[in-house]
């Protein structure tokens, strides 16, 4: 268990240093790889056809898989440090704010980071408050600390263990698990739903506004439900405009990313991103004349209960095609933003631009939800049909580009502009 003096003592930023120096190397590794299969694969296959030549071809792809699956590790030990980073540095910023406390209300502390003496029965409600704020927000700073420490050391000893691995397909899995371990830290900084309104009030207060931020894109959903923080705050996260509830579309991408979907298309990726918006609200557009099915519709107007016949039917041609959904959600007010400008409840579409023999070049051809932004800008993401929660845009993107060529991530805010 980490105690208070190591915590008060402690120094996030050497942790935030090699999160940096471990995606260095993997940045290498990536584009090392790149290399081999360009430089080295490539022109063997294409110009020295021989069993000679192709067992050389060979072994520049084993060598290409290691780099690649090393890619992947190397990424998981950065998510993993960069949440031990972020955990300390927002626990110290408690510590802090128990400083202050303590000054404010004439309440030494003693090393344990507790007051030395609990206030009288006839102190000032003030300062029994202030008592029972430093207190729990102690036992915070400590809880979040030490679940920091023993999942970053766990981990890491776990990933120790996977230095073998040259399959990338294994290495992409690991790097899945260190995203949500990345995601299960920052969310154990968080005071759990039901604390008193007036301890998290005085949490988030001694938070820097960067990290206040910091918290909105990585767990939105938490923060929104949790008594005590500024209603602002939480209209912020939901949408300032009202038109449909950002944070309610995370949630249900979050809450049902492997579960079936209502209704069933050949490809439900783009369907999936359509439950989140029509949960979190967004109103349909039906024509009048020809009910979802028209050229400027998003929607349905229901069905009889069979798939096949609903999908062609009652659903509107932007509902599950990403391509149109794309399209038109930019043409009714929505806004393309930069992955640097990335928010949970924005959508992600992904648009060919590589050689593909099955996708036709500068076609939209798929969609997920952007569920998280983590404090140094990498965007997770949630999607359905190859389902996934949580996962990495910047990890899992080079494997994409590397079975289906290179693609285009075009982030889409919608602004619905129909009502």
């Amino acid at each position: 268990m980490v105690s208070y003096p190591e915590l008060i003592s402690a120094h996030p930023q050497k942790w935030k240093e090699a999160a940096d120096d471990w995606a260095a190397l993997a940045k290498y590794a990536l584009n090392a790889a790149h290399d081999v299969r360009e430089q080295g694969v490539k022109p063997l296959a294409d110009n020295w056809a021989d069993e000679v030549g192709a067992a050389a071809a060979g072994d520049f792809v084993t060598l290409a898989n290691q780099l690649e699956s090393a890619y992947d590790l190397l990424l998981s030990v950065k998510m993993v440090m960069e949440g031990m980073h972020t955990s300390l540095e927002t626990a110290m910023s408690i510590a802090h704010q128990i400083a202050d406390l303590s000054r404010a209300h004439d309440l030494p502390l003693g090393e344990d980071g507790m007051p030395l003496e609990c206030p009288s029965a006839n102190a000032e409600a003030g300062q029994q408050q202030a008592y029972r704020e430093i207190v729990a927000l102690r036992d915070q700073a400590v809880q979040q600390a030490t679940e920091a420490d023993e999942k970053t050391a766990a981990e890491l000893y776990r990933l120790a263990g996977t230095v073998s691995i040259n399959d990338p397909d294994k290495a992409l899995k690991e790097q899945n698990r260190a995203s949500h371990v990345e995601m299960d830290m920052l969310a154990a900084d968080i005071p759990k739903e039901g604390t008193d309104p007036s301890v998290v009030r005085a949490w988030w207060s001694g938070l820097s506004e960067k990290q206040q931020h910091d918290l909105m894109r990585a767990e939105p959903v938490k923060i929104a439900h949790l008594d005590g923080i500024p209603e602002n705050i939480k209209r912020e996260m939901r949408g300032t405009d009202g038109k449909f509830d950002r944070v309610k579309m995370v949630e249900y991408a979050l809450e049902n990313w492997d579960k079936k979907d209502p209704i069933q298309f050949d490809n439900n990726c783009t369907n999936f991103v359509s439950q989140a918006l029509d949960h979190a609200g967004m109103q349909h557009k039906i024509d009048f004349w020809s009910g979802a099915r028209g050229d400027d519709t998003w929607g349905n107007t229901g069905g009889i209960g069979i798939d096949t016949i609903d999908a062609s039917m009652y659903y509107s041609k932007t509902w599950a095609g990403a391509e149109n959904q794309q399209n038109f959600m930019l043409k009714h007010g929505g806004e393309e933003v930069s992955r640097s400008e990335a928010r949970p409840g924005d959508i992600i579409y992904y648009e060919q631009q590589g050689p593909n023999d099955k996708i036709e070049q500068g076609n939209t051809h798929h969609a997920a939800v952007v569920t998280a932004v983590m404090p140094d800008g990498e965007i997770k993401y949630t999607q359905h049909q190859d389902s996934y929660q949580n996962v990495s845009l910047q990890g899992r993107l080079p494997t994409t580009e590397k079975a289906e060529g290179q693609q285009r991530i075009r982030i889409v805010r919608p602004h619905p502009d129909w009502y």
